[in-house]
C-alpha cells in the first residue's frame, strides 16, 4: 500500500515536471522576444550599409525539438546611399533550424538543419561603375579571424522571384516562380552540392537583345564545391529550357576578387528541331506537344578564358547553330512554315573582343508562295566595324498570322518587301570613300495593319527606306495610330557607328502630324504590385536603350490632346543627343494661351537612368498664357470623396534656370501684365528672382523661394514690394489679404508696400496662419475708410459726421504677423482738427482687439445731446471752482 502511494506521488512529481519544462520551452522565447527583435535589428542594422527590417520573429523549441527554430517575416534589405531606396532582398518568411547542442558547443560546428526562404524577391544590381548593391558590409575594425564552421545541411527558395542585372555589360537575368533546394556538408572543405531548380519564367538578355524570354526553367544539377580553390564543377546536370535539352561540362573559379576564370562548353544531345523551336519567343505554346515539326538541328558552344571588370577581359567564346530543312505547323493554323535552314557562327578567339566574327552565311525560310532569305557577316566590330549581308524577299504579315502564334494579337496584315545589298567598313563611311562602299536596295512596308487587344490599331499604308553609300533614306512613312495621324522623313548618315561603342549614330528627322491623340497611348489601369510587392527601385536601376545619338528634329503637330488638355499649332526644332537637348524653337497653343520656348537642358539621358543632375537654361515667352487649367482638379464622381490635396514637390537632382517674360498672366483671378524674371529650380527647391508685373492697378515685385527639402512640410519664404495697388482690388483677389488685412475691404485708394513672410504649406496649398511669419510696411498715399460699422456708430453716437469717412492720406505703418495674429503699431493721425491714434491686432480667425484714442474740439462734440450735456457739466463744475477761488478752464478738446 506504501508502495503504491510513493509510486503515485512520483507519478505526480515527473508529470508536474514534465509539464514546467514543457511550458518553459513553450514560454522562454515569449519572455525575450522583444529583446530579441531590438537586439536584431540593431547589429544588422550597424553593421550593414544597408536598412534591414523585419516585422516579426519567432522562436521555437518545440517545432522541430531538439533544434531550435527562427522565423523571420517579412524581412526586408534595401539599399542606402546610391542605391537609396533599390530593394536588394524582401522574403516573405525566412527560416532556419539550428542544432540547439551546437550552437552553445564552440567546439563544433555550427549545425543548420534546413534554411528555408518563402516568397523572396532577391534584386541584384551592378552599376555601370561596378558599384553593387550587396557590397553592403562594412569594414570591421576586428582583423583577427574567426574560424567559425557551418554544418548547413540543406536550403530551399519556395515561390521566389530573381533579378540580376549587371550595367558593366550591361546584361540582364529575371527568374519568376522560382523553386530551388540544394543538399551538401559545407563543414567541408571538398564536398558534393546537390541542387533542384525550376522556375516558371527565365528571361535572358545582353546588350538589350532578349536571348531567353520567359521560357520554362527545369535544371537538376550536380556541383562539386572546392572552397579552398573557389572552384565549381559540374558533375551529372539535366538541363531543359521549355523543350530544349543541353548537357553542360566544365567548372567556375573565383582565383581572386576580381576575376572569374571560366571553361564551359555545352552542347544540345537531340538534333529534333521542334525542340529548338521552342525556345523561340511566342513559339512554346500551351499543348506544345500537338505542333508537327520536320527537320534537325546541331548547337553547341564553349566560354573558356578570363573574365574580369576592372581591368576588362573577356573570355573566349564560340557558338555553333545549324537548321537544315526543317519545317513546322500548328495546330489550328492554316498554313505551314517551311524550307528553313540557318548556318550560324559566333566566333570570339581570345580576350579581344575586335577579333570578334559573326558569320549567318545563311537563312531561309518560307511562308506560302514567298521566300525570305539572307545572310550576314561582322569583322573587326571595335577598331572599325565591316559588315557584309543581302536581305531579300518579302514577307506577308497575313500569312505570318496564319503560320505562327501571335498571342493578344487580333489582326495582323500587310507586306514588307526587302531587296538589300550591304558591304562597308565604318573607316571608307566616315572618309566619305564611298566607291569603297557597297551600300544599295530598298526596304518597303505597305498597308500594314495591327491590332492588339488593349492597344489602338496601327496603320501604317506606306514606309520606305533606300539604301546609299553616303546614307539610309527614310523617304516616306505615312502611320495612323488609332485616331492619330503622323508622316515621318529623314536619314541616318553613318549606319555602322550603331556597332561601334565609341560612335554616334547621326541623323535627322522631320515629323508632321494634323491631329494626335496621346491619351490612347497612356495606361488608365493602376499597374499590379508585385507579389510580395518590395520598395520600388530608384532611377539606379534603370535600364538605358541605345544612347549613341545625335539627331536633329524638326516636328509640327496641328492638334494634340494629352490629359484634359487640348495642344494646338505646336512647332518643335532642335538637335537631340542623350545628354544634350539644345531646344532652337518649341511653341503651342493652349486654348487662348500661347507659349514659346527655347534653350538647353543637360544630362537628361544620365537624369533618367543614372541619377545624375539635370541642368539647364530655359527661356519662356508668352502673349497670353492662363494657369488656371493647370491649377484645377477634376472634381470627383458622384458618392466619390475627393482625392486629399498633396503639396507640388520639387524633383529632386535638378538644376534649372527659368527665364520668362509674359505679356499677360491669369492665375485665379488675378491678371498680371508685363510679367518677367527669373527662377532657379535646383536642390528640391524653387528659388524666385527679380521677378515682376503690373497688377491690381499698380506694380508688385516678388523675390524669395519654395522649399520641398521636408516634403512633409513645405514652406515658402518671400519679400514684396508693391506700388500703387488699390486696396479694393487686392482685397477681392488676394487671399493673403483677405486674412491678413480684413479693413482692406473698407478702404478705397492706392497703397505702397514692403514686406516679408514665411510659413510652411497646408494640405490645402494655403499658408498655415498660425505658424505664417511676416513683418513689413505699408504707405497708404491717398485712401479713404469708407463703410466700416464699428466707426460709422461712433460717429453716430458721438454726433460726429467726420469720423464716419476717414481719408486716409500718406500714413505709414508698420505691421508684424505672428502667433495668427496680426499687430499693427500704434500710429498717429489727424483728421479735420480730430487727433487719432490707432493700434492693435486681429487673429486670422477674425476677432479684433484695436484701440482707436480720438482728441476731438469740444465745438464737435457738443453738437449731439451727449456731447451737449458733457458740456453743461463741465461748464457747471468751472462755475462753482471759480466761487472757491479756483481758475478751472474748460478745454478746447474732449479724450473718447
Amino acid at each position: 500500500m506504501k508502495t503504491g502511494k510513493i509510486v503515485k506521488r512520483l507519478g505526480l512529481l515527473l508529470a508536474l515536471v514534465l509539464v514546467l519544462v514543457v511550458g518553459a520551452l513553450l514560454a522562454l522565447p515569449y519572455f525575450f522576444k522583444d529583446d530579441i527583435v531590438a537586439a536584431v535589428k540593431n547589429a544588422a542594422n550597424d553593421n550593414l550599409r544597408a536598412r534591414v527590417d523585419f516585422s516579426d520573429v519567432g522562436l521555437s523549441l518545440l517545432r522541430d525539438f531538439p533544434n531550435l527554430c527562427l522565423e523571420l517575416k517579412e524581412f526586408s534589405i534595401v539599399g542606402v546611399d546610391e542605391f537609396e531606396g533599390v530593394p536588394l532582398a524582401w522574403v516573405g518568411k525566412l527560416q532556419v533550424v539550428v542544432n540547439l547542442r551546437s550552437a552553445l558547443n564552440a567546439d563544433q560546428p555550427l549545425e543548420i538543419r534546413k534554411v528555408l526562404l518563402e516568397e523572396p524577391y532577391l534584386n541584384v544590381l551592378v552599376l555601370p561603375d561596378g558599384r553593387a548593391n550587396y557590397d553592403i558590409a562594412l569594414p570591421s575594425e576586428d582583423t583577427s579571424s574567426a574560424n567559425v564552421q557551418i554544418a548547413l545541411q540543406e536550403y530551399r527558395i519556395h515561390k521566389g522571384n530573381l533579378r540580376y542585372e549587371d550595367q558593366t555589360l550591361p546584361f540582364l537575368l529575371e527568374l519568376e516562380d522560382l523553386e530551388h533546394r540544394g543538399r551538401g556538408d559545407f563543414t567541408l572543405d571538398v564536398f558534393e552540392l546537390q541542387t533542384q531548380t525550376r522556375a516558371a519564367a527565365l528571361t535572358l538578355a545582353y546588350d538589350g537583345i532578349a536571348y531567353l524570354n520567359r521560357a520554362v526553367l527545369d535544371w537538376n544539377a550536380g556541383l562539386n564545391i572546392n572552397l579552398p580553390e573557389m572552384k565549381f564543377t559540374l558533375t551529372d546536370n539535366d538541363l531543359r529550357l521549355n523543350q530544349l535539352q543541353l548537357d553542360l561540362d566544365g567548372f567556375i573559379a573565383l582565383p581572386n576578387e576580381t576575376d572569374t576564370e571560366l571553361d564551359l562548353s555545352f552542347n544540345a544531345p537531340s538534333n529534333d528541331f521542334k525542340d529548338l523551336l521552342s525556345i523561340i519567343p511566342n513559339a512554346y505554346i500551351e499543348g506544345y506537344e500537338d505542333v508537327r515539326a520536320e527537320g534537325s538541328f546541331a548547337l553547341s558552344g564553349f566560354v573558356k578564358g578570363v573574365y574580369s571588370a576592372q581591368p576588362e577581359r573577356y573570355p573566349a567564346f564560340k557558338i555553333q547553330l545549324a537548321v537544315n530543312d526543317a519545317r513546322v505547323q500548328y495546330p489550328d493554323l492554316p498554313l505551314p512554315i517551311r524550307g528553313i535552314r540557318a548556318e550560324a557562327l559566333v566566333n570570339s578567339p581570345n580576350d579581344n573582343l575586335d577579333f570578334l566574327t559573326v558569320d549567318l552565311s545563311s537563312f531561309r525560310l518560307q511562308l506560302g508562295d514567298n521566300p525570305f532569305e539572307g545572310r550576314l557577316s561582322i569583322r573587326t566590330p571595335l577598331s572599325d566595324p565591316q559588315v557584309a549581308g543581302r536581305i531579300q524577299g518579302r514577307l506577308d504579315f497575313g500569312q505570318l498570322a496564319q503560320a505562327f502564334p501571335l498571342p493578344g494579337v487580333e489582326q495582323l496584315a500587310g507586306r514588307l518587301d526587302a531587296d538589300l545589298t550591304l558591304d562597308a567598313r565604318q573607316s571608307a563611311l566616315d572618309r566619305a570613300q564611298y566607291d569603297k562602299v557597297k551600300m544599295d536596295g530598298t526596304l518597303r512596308l505597305s498597308d500594314f495593319e495591327y491590332r492588339a487587344a488593349g492597344t489602338p490599331p496601327v496603320k501604317i499604308p506606306t514606309l520606305r527606306a533606300a539604301f546609299s553609300p553616303q546614307f539610309v533614306a527614310l523617304e516616306e512613312m505615312k502611320t495612323q495610330l488609332g485616331r492619330s495621324d503622323l508622316q515621318a522623313s529623314g536619314r541616318l548618315d553613318n549606319l555602322l557607328a550603331y556597332l561601334r561603342p565609341d560612335q554616334t549614330l547621326r541623323g535627322s528627322f522631320t515629323l508632321r502630324s494634323q491631329f494626335f491623340d496621346a491619351n490612347e497611348w497612356m495606361s488608365t489601369e493602376k499597374a499590379p504590385e508585385p507579389e510580395p510587392a518590395p520598395e520600388t527601385p530608384a532611377p539606379t536601376s534603370a535600364e538605358a536603350p541605345f544612347d549613341r545619338f545625335d539627331f536633329a528634329l524638326d516636328a509640327a503637330f496641328g492638334k494634340i490632346v494629352y490629359d484634359t488638355y487640348v495642344i494646338e499649332d505646336l512647332v518643335a526644332r532642335g538637335r537631340f543627343t542623350p545628354n544634350a537637348l539644345d531646344l532652337e524653337t518649341l511653341r503651342f497653343r493652349l486654348d487662348d494661351s500661347d507659349l514659346a520656348v527655347q534653350g538647353q537642358l543637360r544630362n537628361a539621358w544620365d537624369y533618367l537612368f543614372h541619377g545624375a543632375t539635370l541642368a539647364g537654361d530655359i527661356q519662356v515667352r508668352s502673349r497670353f498664357f492662363d494657369l488656371n487649367p493647370f491649377m484645377t482638379e477634376s472634381a470627383p464622381a458622384e458618392g466619390e470623396t475627393p482625392a486629399p490635396t498633396e503639396p507640388i514637390l520639387v524633383p529632386e537632382n535638378v538644376n534649372i534656370g527659368l527665364q520668362g517674360q509674359f505679356d499677360r498672366l491669369h492665375y485665379t483671378d488675378l491678371d498680371l501684365e508685363d510679367v518677367r524674371g527669373q527662377l532657379r529650380i535646383a536642390d528640391r527647391a524653387v528659388k524666385i528672382e527679380n521677378l515682376s508685373a503690373r497688377a491690381l492697378g499698380g506694380t508688385m515685385q516678388l523675390t524669395g523661394g519654395y522649399d520641398t527639402r521636408n516634403p512633409e512640410a513645405p514652406k515658402f519664404d518671400l519679400g514684396y514690394v508693391m506700388e500703387r495697388i488699390d486696396f479694393s482690388q487686392a482685397f477681392q483677389k488676394l487671399v493673403t489679404v483677405q486674412k491678413l488685412a480684413p479693413i482692406a475691404r473698407y478702404i478705397e485708394g492706392n497703397f505702397n508696400a514692403r514686406f516679408s513672410m514665411n510659413s510652411e504649406l497646408g494640405q490645402d496649398l494655403m499658408p498655415n496662419w498660425q505658424t505664417l511669419l511676416a513683418e513689413g510696411f505699408i504707405h497708404t498715399t491717398n485712401g479713404r475708410i469708407r463703410g466700416f460699422k464699428p466707426l460709422g456708430l461712433i460717429a453716430d453716437k458721438l454726433n460726429v459726421a467726420d469720423l464716419k469717412e476717414i481719408p486716409l492720406k500718406d500714413s505709414k505703418n508698420w505691421f508684424e504677423v505672428k502667433n495668427g495674429a496680426v499687430e499693427l503699431m500704434p500710429f498717429d493721425y489727424t483728421y479735420q482738427d480730430i487727433a487719432l491714434n490707432i493700434g492693435g491686432k486681429h487673429f486670422v480667425t477674425g476677432e479684433m482687439d484695436y484701440t482707436i484714442l480720438a482728441k476731438i474740439p469740444r465745438e464737435k462734440i457738443g453738437r449731439n445731446p451727449v456731447g451737449a450735456a458733457a458740456n453743461t457739466g463741465l461748464e457747471f463744475l468751472s462755475q462753482e471752482a471759480s466761487k472757491l477761488g479756483l481758475n478751472l478752464e474748460a478745454g478746447e478738446f474732449v479724450n473718447v
